[in-house]
């Protein structure tokens, strides 16, 4: 079953025993009842101007809930706004799904660094074993072949110093990401030089920030850094990444 990505509004069971509505009209509690579902819809944090307040909901509706307590009223008048009396402690806000965002955020660098750290060192193992192998191999061959051995060594050595490899090979090709082109358009676009696993970590996070992943990764990558330049650099450097 696909998962159901609509808000929603959260209100306790007993919600219409409370003292403050138990004894409303009918239409007072379901006037709080869309003025709640209206602020998660506008993403206001339960705040309405006095002109889309007065515009959703008749006068003597707000009057009523405005006037449901002495001092703790469901809706409160500031100035000439209407808010909802701790919307922030019944409904989601922005400083919510924010800190959400920023913790899934974290979690995701953590564990794409996690995972190309260890994809590295097993590239470094592998790298170390073939070396191995090439010495014990160089040992039974002619004083012609040693000659030949420095070319093949600089070039282990030179496969084995590009740390963009590994990051190429398998975190990155996981998410059909080209890794270089990603880093020379960071540099490019934002003046910042990260290193090839940074390059991943601030892909993955694009990528992690829509519901499907496009046809092709890369391409919405470079687009949205030139989109959103100034919020790719934010996540940069707010995750000590540059």
């Amino acid at each position: 079953m696909a998962k159901d990505e609509r808000l929603y509004m959260t209100f306790p069971n007993d919600f219409h025993r409370h003292p403050k509505l138990r004894n409303q009209p009918a239409e007072v509690k379901w006037a709080f009842v869309e003025m709640n579902g209206e602020a998660r819809i506008a993403d206001n944090d339960g705040r309405f101007s006095a002109e889309d307040a007065e515009f959703l909901w008749p006068a003597e509706i707000l009057d009523a809930l405005i006037g449901s307590h002495p001092t703790r009223p469901l809706v409160l008048r500031d100035g000439t706004d209407y808010v909802i009396r701790e919307y922030s402690k019944h409904q989601q806000t922005k400083a919510d799904r924010e800190a959400l965002s920023s913790k899934r955020a974290e979690a995701g660098r953590k564990g794409g660094l996690a995972k190309a750290q260890a994809s590295a060192s097993n590239g470094k193992a592998d790298s170390g074993n073939e070396k191995h192998s090439q010495s014990q191999s160089q040992s039974h061959q002619t004083s012609t072949h040693l000659s030949e051995s420095p070319s093949r060594d600089t070039r282990a050595s030179g496969a084995t110093d590009d740390q963009s490899e590994p990051y190429r090979s398998t975190l990155a090709s996981q998410h059909g990401i080209d890794v270089l082109r990603v880093r020379a358009h960071i540099i490019d676009r934002l003046g910042i030089t990260l290193e090839p696993p940074d390059a991943v970590n601030v892909s993955i996070w694009i990528l992690n920030k829509i519901k499907t992943p496009p046809r092709a990764p890369t391409k919405y990558v470079l687009a949205a850094i030139t989109r959103s330049p100034a919020e790719v650099e934010q996540y940069i450097h707010e995750s000590g990444l540059g």
